[in-house]
């Protein structure tokens, strides 16, 4: 006797198996999207930052974006942080804006309620990028440049988990 013919035979049996399996799975979904580095779009409201070529970073509104210096008065710029399992986090590369970008953030950011906002898209023809330790920034214009640089290659155990504040 086949699943159909017991299913045919025990209608409720077969309603509480589907009920519970559909009950596990919003269970599954509910927690996989409340957790907070499960994807980008889960990012909270801030980012890293970094003043010393990636070497260090700390959490900051995206605000700090349209800034100049940091907490401890040097270049301040945006570090993506990820990490490989278990192992110490690291910084990927880091971005920074143009002076034209930086007055873009700066009128962005002027209204309060964009302290926590992402940037917006419009500004990212003025983004810069490099690798920790590169000499030369390079322009997001440079499309097969900027994707070499920002490319985060998985292990052949695990891929690189990007870390949100």
């Amino acid at each position: 006797m086949g699943i159909r013919e017991k299913m045919n035979e025990n209608p409720r049996v077969a309603g509480g198996i589907v009920g519970a399996v559909i009950i596990l799975a919003g269970v599954w979904i509910y927690f996989q999207s409340s957790s907070s580095n499960s994807s980008p779009a889960a990012a909270a409201k801030s980012a890293f930052f970094t003043e010393d070529d990636g070497q260090n970073y700390f959490p900051g509104d995206y605000a700090n974006l349209a800034k100049d210096k940091g907490p401890n008065g040097k270049e301040m710029v945006w570090a993506f942080v990820f990490q490989y399992g278990n192992e110490k986090p690291f910084v990927a590369w880091m971005e920074k804006y143009t002076p034209a970008g930086k007055q873009t953030l700066a009128t962005f950011y002027s209204d309060s309620a964009n302290a926590k906002q992402p940037p917006p898209v419009y500004a990212a023809v003025e983004v810069l990028v490099k690798k920790p330790g590169d000499k030369a920034w390079v322009s997001m214009k440079d499309r097969i440049q900027t994707a070499m640089i920002r490319a985060v290659p998985p292990r052949s155990d695990q891929p690189a988990k990007q870390l949100f504040p």
